[in-house]
């Protein structure tokens, strides 16, 4: 039996008596539980208390994990009809049991006086409950909540079966109150019966209070402000919400635990028959998604491909695996299983390395032979844009592999030297910069040959200009990233360069760096490495020392870029960046 625990009796009923622990007491709404044995024996009453110790030690661990739960409930606004009539059946359960344990005690005769116990008498119970019931009546015909009632609804709403959050002055509130209101009136009618001679059972409702979920709208914020925090960019962000949103249009703003695999399936219809960027086409984007699907169809448009239809399925799934690990009532991910089979993918859905010719064209083009000016460059002249981001960007990616805005939103200070490595320093050390993923975060060595064409020379004449930034010229778009511009310009700088195969872009640049690693035969864990792709198993818990940038190097050394036209570049390597 515990320290805080006694045997207690009262008259002739004997209690047990548990003083409630201090690390509880400021929320557990009393000081002590006083509970009857429901004996007049001695012997019967300490084999009952070593029972109810235990319930009673229960019950106060139940409001210790309560409260570390209570962070994770979601304030409620409006009750659910089960949700009142639960709260009701609850509460009028403890009054009853309340005043069972009242009468099991025993009331005095109304001529025994016994200030130092607080035993009513028969009469004074009855005219109590009777005067109360009256009060209660005019507060629940007025709709009113008292600071008594006020005091009940914070406390039951804390209670284990119940665990709701309410906030005062809102209709839950005060729902909430009406409640207990309306179960004090049920008790009172059921104790008068009890006074009349009549035996009314006190009930056991065992109910578990069914907790509306908040609605899909309040959930998708709190998920995309905890995914950007982590390592989500404004683009990622930006690209869920909206197919996110564009789901909830579509099946209507619910608490997320209405909702369910039909609602999944039709949101996958509506997207087989979309079209890509269909918020473009000027007679489509003022519908629904829904309207806009069907239009497409009725007007022969192609839909959009598989592999875009998978992303968006990935997108919106990845908010209900987040929602399933956040809520109990989530069933599981209403979207497993839908994605659509990749192996009869369409080449044109396809991307694709650029061909050896075609890097070579790019790279004996205007901007690299002579153009007018930057802002002429398509135009054959005498100015060599070396200096300039539509110079060094597509050089850097063929030497390195890396993504595009990756490589646009370096620092001067990331080409930096590790273990006597000079290295492209790829991270998310700066406001203005972000990464794919966490494994993004790598140190790339600079190859030889990109060192021959002079690009540690522009890096060193950007830091004297006092720089910050390796392509300042270079503005952030709309999208929150700086690749979202450049990528335009690089369409239009492909076209230039003869290159309209559909499946090739900036991108392609990383396949071709994946190409070159395995033609050297590079060993993968370092290909993955220097492409920033998720290490697999230990290897990802661990740093890299002088050895591993020294083989890393190594590796980075071996690679051959033979059949690419880089003539041009070579030549302009002997002017002097002044």
């Amino acid at each position: 039996m515990s320290g805080h625990t006694r045997l207690y009796r009262r008259g002739a009923v004997y209690y047990h008596r548990a003083v409630v622990p201090a690390d509880i007491v400021d929320t557990y709404g009393k000081r002590e539980e006083l509970i009857s044995l429901r004996t007049k024996d001695r012997a019967e009453a300490l084999r009952k208390v070593r029972i109810k110790a235990v319930e009673i030690d229960n019950r106060f661990d139940e409001h210790r994990r309560s409260l570390r739960a209570r962070d994770t409930v979601p304030i409620v606004d409006e009750l659910s009809p089960d949700q009142i009539q639960a709260i009701k059946a609850i509460y009028h359960a403890h009054l009853l049991e309340e005043d069972e344990a009242v009468r099991l005690d025993g009331f005095r005769e109304d001529h025994e006086v016994q200030p130092e116990l607080p035993t009513p008498s028969f009469n004074d119970w009855e005219a109590t409950t009777d005067e109360l019931e009256k009060h209660v009546r005019q507060l629940r015909g007025r709709f009113r909540v008292e600071p008594h009632y006020e005091f009940e609804v914070n406390e039951v709403s804390e209670w284990p079966e119940v665990n709701l959050k309410v906030s005062p002055g809102t209709k839950a509130f005060k729902q909430f109150a009406a409640a207990l209101q309306d179960a004090t009136l049920q008790a009172f009618a059921d104790m008068q019966s009890r006074n009349e001679g009549n035996y009314v059972a006190t009930p056991d409702p065992k109910i578990e209070l069914t907790r509306v979920c908040p609605k899909l709208s309040v959930v998708l914020e709190d998920w995309i402000k905890e995914k950007s925090k982590e390592d989500w960019t404004e683009a990622t962000a930006k690209e869920h919400r909206v197919w996110a949103e564009q789901f909830m249009l579509l099946c209507g703003d619910r608490p997320i635990n209405e909702y369910g695999k039909d609602d999944a399936r039709r949101f996958k219809q509506v997207l087989l028959r979309l079209p890509s960027n269909w918020k473009k086409k000027a007679v489509l984007r003022e519908m629904s998604i829904e309207r806009a699907a069907e239009t497409a169809v009725s007007l022969d448009i192609p839909s959009m491909s598989t592999t875009s239809v998978n992303k968006i399925l990935r997108f919106v799934g990845s908010f209900w695996r987040w929602a399933q690990s956040h809520y109990d009532d989530i069933p599981g991910n209403l979207f497993d299983g839908l994605s659509l089979s990749t192996r009869r993918v369409q080449a044109k859905e396809e991307r694709h390395p650029f061909t050896l010719a075609e890097l070579s064209s790019l790279f004996t083009s205007t901007i690299y032979t002579g153009c007018k000016s930057a802002r002429e460059w398509k135009k054959p002249g005498d100015v060599v844009l070396m200096t300039d981001a539509k110079y060094w960007v597509p050089v850097i990616s063929l030497f390195t592999g890396a993504r595009l805005n990756e490589i646009l939103q370096l620092y001067v200070a990331d080409v930096v030297e590790k273990h006597g490595v000079t290295c492209i320093s790829i991270n998310d050390d700066g406001e203005d910069k972000k990464l794919k993923t966490k494994s993004s975060k790598r140190d790339i060595p600079v190859h030889a040959e990109l060192e021959s064409l002079d690009f540690l020379k522009f890096v060193q004449n950007r830091k004297d200009e006092g720089s910050k930034r390796l392509f300042p010229e270079t503005q952030v778009g709309p999208n929150g990233s700086y690749s979202g511009p450049f990528s335009k310009h690089f369409k239009r700088f492909m076209l230039e360069a003869g290159i309209e195969r559909k499946g090739v872009s900036f991108h392609s640049f990383r396949h071709n760096f994946e190409d070159f690693c395995r033609a050297a035969g590079m060993n993968m864990d370092f290909a993955d490495f220097l492409q920033g792709h998720m290490q697999v198993g230990m290897r990802s818990r661990y740093g890299y020392g002088e050895v591993f940038y020294r083989e890393l190097n190594n590796a980075m050394q071996s690679l051959k870029f033979d059949g690419v036209d880089l003539s041009a570049i070579r030549m302009n390597s002997a002017v002097k960046f002044e």
